[in-house]
């Protein structure tokens, strides 16, 4: 889903996982011209478990002194207000333009802001390309995580990219994404703690910065009132420390149910991450494997001319890590009014 705002962007990003495949707006480009999309209006929760993420205009982590490196990640949780939507302009001859909020990662905090077009061809499907960027919500991160018994200080996380998107390739269920994206810190110091011990080469292989790269293919299945969508990604970052650096598979399976009155959404997926070489500060990889699993539920409300429905939504993700200090989980709910116009 689409959003205006930097600091409300997870209450839509919340529902946008489950809810995707049954509100689709990217598979398709309406034949009449004009405005169309949404305005949500509601309240939510959000709760992190991180050693590496500071926050960002919505989260702040409280823990910024840790004992030691191998301690468990400290939980930090903020309600907050909704306030936002999205929007798409047709132009006619099946040309849209867009802007809206792609969800990269809960545990990391990755939300990015994209803005594109998408051109909808009988027989080939609808291609579409956007500019994907932080710059609206930055994630804020450790600049030395591995900072122990001093205060840690946070620095801006930024990505920017581009993302490549076919729906209803050559006429059938099938998609595909590509996105690539410039990983920078402001300030990168992981590692440089001298109590650590690490040598100047050791100190490099903890090196954030760097290009992550991405490619999904799926298959999007409307069977009446229900949807199905299974899809499989793989994930490359290649980043300037090699234990940083990694390859990553992930499969997700999204269900949808429109009624008349109810609409119903599912989604769960899974992951495995492995590293290219072992975390000096640990002699081991933080090689990783998790899950993410969301809820959505929609009632149609009579309140007169519009489109209006009562919305909750819950979603949890898990990143389970070799190393503890690596492990991270999410948790977010949300409850609101959402309003539809153009469809």
């Amino acid at each position: 889903m689409k959003a205006f705002s930097v600091a409300r962007v997870l209450g839509v990003a919340a529902i946008a996982l489950a809810a995707a495949p049954v509100f689709a707006a990217d598979d398709r480009v309406p034949a009449t011209r004009g405005f169309h999309g949404n305005l949500l209006l509601g309240a939510g929760y959000f709760d992190l478990e991180s050693n590496l993420v500071a926050g960002n205009d919505l989260i702040d982590a409280s823990t910024r002194t840790i004992t030691s490196v191998t301690q468990a990640p400290p939980s930090n949780d903020t309600t907050y207000g909704i306030v936002s939507g999205e929007l798409a302009y047709v132009f006619g001859d099946r040309w849209e333009a867009f802007f809206g909020v792609s969800i990269e990662d809960y545990v990391t905090l990755d939300f990015s802001t994209r803005l594109g077009v998408r051109k909808q061809w009988d027989g080939v499907g609808v291609l579409g390309a956007s500019f994907v960027t932080t710059a609206a919500l930055p994630t804020e991160v450790w600049a030395d995580p591995y900072l122990v018994g001093t205060p840690r200080l946070a620095t801006e996380r930024d990505s920017n990219g581009v993302r490549l998107d076919w729906w209803r390739i050559f006429g059938t269920e099938f998609f595909a994404q590509l996105q690539s994206r410039e990983i920078e810190l402001d300030t990168e110091a992981s590692g440089t703690d001298p109590v650590l011990g690490l040598s100047a080469d050791e100190i490099l292989l903890l090196r954030r910065d760097g290009t992550d790269s991405r490619a999904t293919l799926g298959y999007r299945w409307e069977n009446g009132r229900h949807t199905w969508q299974p899809e499989f990604t793989f994930t490359t970052a290649d980043r300037d420390g090699d234990a940083i650096a990694a390859e990553a598979t992930a499969l997700q399976l999204s269900y949808g149910y429109r009624g008349d009155t109810w609409t119903l959404a599912a989604a769960a997926s899974v992951f495995q991450r492995e590293h290219d070489e072992a975390n000096p500060v640990y002699g081991l990889k933080t090689d990783a494997d998790g899950y993410a699993i969301s809820l959505s539920a929609f009632r149609k409300l009579d309140l007169g001319s519009g489109d209006w429905r009562a919305f909750a939504n819950v979603i949890h993700a898990e990143n389970d890590s070799d190393i503890d200090f690596h492990d991270a989980s999410a948790f977010a709910a949300s409850i609101g009014l959402a309003y539809f116009f153009g469809r």
